[in-house]
């Protein structure tokens, strides 16, 4: 019950940012579109290896306190949305206000759904990425992020 009002506050604040910024489903499916596809495929991973239990239980062991679970999965999700959001904004920084806000909700997105349970093993993240490409054309179409050394194609 906790973990889903945690997810359904993540929600809440994801849309109410998107609507406080005026952030449009254009700059939106160009934001996650311009996601490196390496960078969705990490993504992916580490979505797997939360709802798997594998990393809850290699971090903290089985039979742990669940509120300790709970915790470790929201710093590791904040953090991944960190550096989630520093591969698609291609800048390191904690002052959010200098990113462009769809990058921030395109991140944001990534990171609820590594959040939420049972999405492991499904590719969400790749479909919508794909989605995001058949639909801009393949504009933004990007291997490996910048940071790395990749380029648009």
């Amino acid at each position: 019950m906790g973990l889903r009002l945690i997810i359904t506050a993540i929600m809440a604040g994801i849309a109410w940012f998107a609507q406080e910024k005026s952030v449009s489903i254009a700059q939106f499916n160009a934001a996650y579109a311009s996601i490196p596809l390496s960078v969705i495929l990490l993504a992916m991973v580490f979505d797997y290896g939360l709802d798997t239990g594998k990393l809850y239980n290699r971090m903290l062991g089985r039979g742990k306190n669940p509120l300790s679970k709970l915790a470790f999965a929201i710093g590791s999700v904040t953090v991944f949305f960190l550096l989630f959001t520093w591969l698609v904004a291609g800048t390191v920084t904690l002052n959010l206000s200098l990113l462009q806000p769809e990058n921030i909700v395109a991140a944001g997105i990534v990171a609820l759904v590594v959040l939420i349970p049972n999405t492991g093993t499904s590719e969400w993240l790749l479909w919508l990425w794909i989605a995001t490409q058949i639909a801009t054309g393949g504009s933004y179409l990007v291997i490996l992020p910048a940071a790395i050394g990749g380029v648009l194609i």
